[in-house]
């Protein structure tokens, strides 16, 4: 082998964001929508670190992982939790009644959260409504991250009362299982390293 110019024996920098540590977080709303077709519907919830050593977390990954695709590949926000819609037809529905406790609890934490505010069935509404996240920990073919695995009350989390999600993988594929603890379809959950192809109009479906 030739020597060539530029060798230098060093390890290779990146950087590629990781996912937000393991914890519970103060967090605004960014975006909320209902995707699918009825019966089959989950509201997705766009939401960001607001208070605290990783406020804007979700948003400056985001950029960043923009920044790296160079415009070769769609970006997507990765801090979206998604709640299945509680269809007693929803073909999905493996776990009907853990569905509806998950729905109802959420928005349970997010008006308690916001003094004043009641659910009106209106998703546009959340947006700018404050909301604490708790993380959990994932593994895929070797791969560890987090995602939000439920809502909190924000004050409970500012107070530092809410106990934080144990660190607990499981080896799953995104087109399988559904974790029926959280709430949230794997089959539609973005996992940290996935890279899209550029659609035709290149656009984001939250920013």
């Amino acid at each position: 082998m030739k020597p060539f110019n530029g060798f230098k024996s060093e390890a290779a920098r990146s950087n590629k964001m990781g996912s937000l540590p393991l914890g519970v977080y103060v967090a605004v709303i960014k975006g909320a929508k209902v995707t699918g077709d009825e019966p089959d519907q989950q509201l997705e919830i766009a939401l960001d670190v607001s208070e605290g050593e990783y406020a804007g977390f979700y948003m400056k990954k985001y950029d960043s992982d923009k920044e790296r695709s160079s415009g070769k590949y769609e970006v997507r926000y990765k801090g979206v939790y998604r709640l299945r819609i509680p269809n007693a037809d929803n073909k999905n529905a493996r776990y009907p009644e853990s569905d509806l406790r998950n729905f109802n609890d959420a928005i349970y934490r997010i008006e308690s959260s916001n003094p004043g505010y009641a659910w009106d069935w209106n998703e546009n509404g959340l947006v700018g409504k404050t909301v604490g996240i708790n993380m959990k920990e994932k593994e895929f073919n070797g791969n560890v991250f987090t995602a939000i695995g439920r809502l909190e009350n924000a004050d409970d989390v500012r107070k530092g009362i809410v106990a934080p999600m144990k660190s607990r993988t499981a080896s799953t594929g995104p087109n399988n299982a559904i974790d029926e603890g959280s709430g949230m379809q794997k089959v539609d959950e973005e996992l940290p390293w996935d890279d899209h192809p550029k659609s035709s109009t290149g656009s984001n479906p939250w920013f």
